[in-house]
């Protein structure tokens, strides 16, 4: 196998196991140093007199997420990324996001991920890998775990990329139910809302990623359904429904005085 790179994951995800090839996805992801420069916009922004009402909100919410990515780095426990280590054969596997934030790789000791951004993802893991092996060439591509729910054909949990932008997540879950409402997307974190229906519209439009959203493994998002006036197929039947309990409300109150007469 010498030369060659296959990089093939078992991915467990609502009690099934799939098998799924793996491209590299070739997107820019946020560094440190272009983090701390938002940073410093961010607190220039929300000093005081600069902005007010919803704008000043919306940039103070960002700018304490961006401080925790800062601290805390982007991997959660229940994140996957597959790794490919190439040195005179190829290994691949697929490392699992631990309570501590420590992944097993290759066989190789532990590697912690406390503080690592996703865009220092290959740099850490090259690192880690050249304690133990020589002239080694990594490569590595990271999932989300999160919960697709709402109008869509297939429910549950999904290992996607942060890359992928917020639109594509219907097409993930089977695609679209009847009444989805593809222009809106609600995001929670637990009681948290990390994007409200009525921003996923700008967010759609302007296709933003999962990780621009800041998106992270135990989301869930949900796909409304369509809010408008019903079918005239809905109308017909519920009016089918409210004339059969009147006729049969007549012929009750019918038997009954026929009763009281006798």
């Amino acid at each position: 196998m010498c030369g060659a790179v296959v990089t093939v994951a078992l991915l467990v995800a609502s009690g099934t196991v799939r098998a799924q090839a793996v491209v590299a996805s070739g997107a820019q992801r946020a560094t440190r140093p272009e983090l701390m420069a938002r940073v410093g916009e961010l607190e220039r922004t929300t000093a005081p007199g600069q902005l007010s009402g919803v704008a000043r909100s919306r940039a103070v919410a960002e700018l304490a997420a961006i401080r925790i990515r800062l601290q805390q780095g982007d991997f959660r426990v229940g994140d996957r990324f597959i790794i490919t280590v190439q040195q005179d054969a190829v290994v691949s596997d697929t490392a699992s996001v631990r309570d501590s934030l420590n992944v097993t790789i290759a066989g190789l000791p532990d590697a912690s991920l406390q503080g690592v951004l996703r865009s220092e993802l290959d740099e850490r893991m090259s690192t880690h890998v050249a304690r133990f092996l020589r002239n080694a060439t990594v490569r590595t591509n990271a999932l989300t775990r999160i919960a697709i729910q709402g109008a869509i054909r297939t429910p549950g949990f999904y290992y996607v990329d942060p890359d992928r932008p917020v639109s594509d997540l219907v097409m993930v879950a089977g695609g679209p139910g009847e009444l989805a409402n593809l222009n809106e997307v609600e995001i929670s974190r637990g009681a948290a809302k990390v994007l409200t229906t009525k921003d996923s519209k700008r967010a759609i439009k302007e296709g933003r990623t999962l990780e621009q959203i800041d998106v992270q493994s135990g989301d869930e998002v949900r796909i409304p359904a369509k809010r408008g006036r019903p079918s005239f197929q809905a109308v017909i039947q519920l009016l089918f429904v409210f004339s059969s309990l009147f006729f049969a409300f007549l012929q009750f109150l019918q038997w009954y005085y026929n009763r009281l007469d006798q």
